[in-house]
């Protein structure tokens, strides 16, 4: 975190593709080389592989990387802190691979999301965030996808730089978030609706449970 506090706001892009998955080689020269044509200052979380992985090239980072980059970016082998660097104030980008814990995380810091969905579920996450919320920006897509060093760079670049419609959303959305789990917002409100039914259910049998399903995930 020292690092970071040594950053300007928002200049600080975060790299994570979660605790599951492992970028293969050919991925990880991709997005190292986009992440250093983009001249923006970054923290990579690379996740730690088996012995086979790494002999095969699963989350090894190219040659002589982080030397290039010198003291722009920083690179994190292992487990990360993603809550306290997302919520740090000098980040304001997210390279994620969109699982939901990221993308609700990243939601509450208010921070920008380049998605690059890989599988499962994270795909129609991503297709949300960027099509419908457009709070987010599509770099790749695809469990085995490489993507354009010279685009991803590019998009990194454009995306950091400026306060973009996708930033602007992204920190309304943060503030919508707050305002559903505050005093009498949506989640509050159906938190204790809850709470309640589930009283109602304890107190006896005659009590006939209702099932609701909120509209809105937060307060418009």
């Amino acid at each position: 975190m020292t690092w970071l506090d040594g950053c300007p706001d928002g200049s600080v892009l975060y790299v994570c593709f979660g605790s599951q998955k492992l970028p293969n080689r050919q991925q990880m020269e991709a997005l190292a080389s986009g992440l250093e044509r983009s001249g923006v200052r970054f923290v990579w979380a690379v996740k730690t592989g088996s012995a086979q992985q790494v002999k095969d090239g699963y989350g090894v980072l190219p040659d002589g990387f982080e030397e290039r980059v010198g003291g722009r970016g920083l690179v994190i082998k292992g487990w990360a802190p993603q809550v306290l660097i997302l919520g740090h104030k000098a980040v304001g980008g997210f390279v994620s691979h969109c699982g939901w814990n990221s993308v609700l995380e990243a939601i509450v810091a208010g921070v920008l999301i380049l998605g690059w969905p890989m599988e499962a579920d994270q795909f129609v996450n991503a297709k949300l965030l960027a099509e419908d919320m457009g709070v987010a920006v599509k770099v790749c897509e695809g469990n085995n996808a490489v993507p354009d060093p010279a685009e991803l760079g590019k998009v990194i670049s454009e995306s950091m730089t400026g306060e973009t419609p996708e930033k602007v959303r992204a920190k309304e959305l943060r503030d919508k978030a707050f305002a559903a789990v505050g005093s009498g917002g949506s989640s509050s409100k159906h938190l204790d609706e809850l709470v309640k039914e589930l009283g109602q259910l304890k107190a006896g049998p005659k009590v006939k449970p209702t099932i609701f399903l909120a509209k809105k995930m937060f307060d418009a």
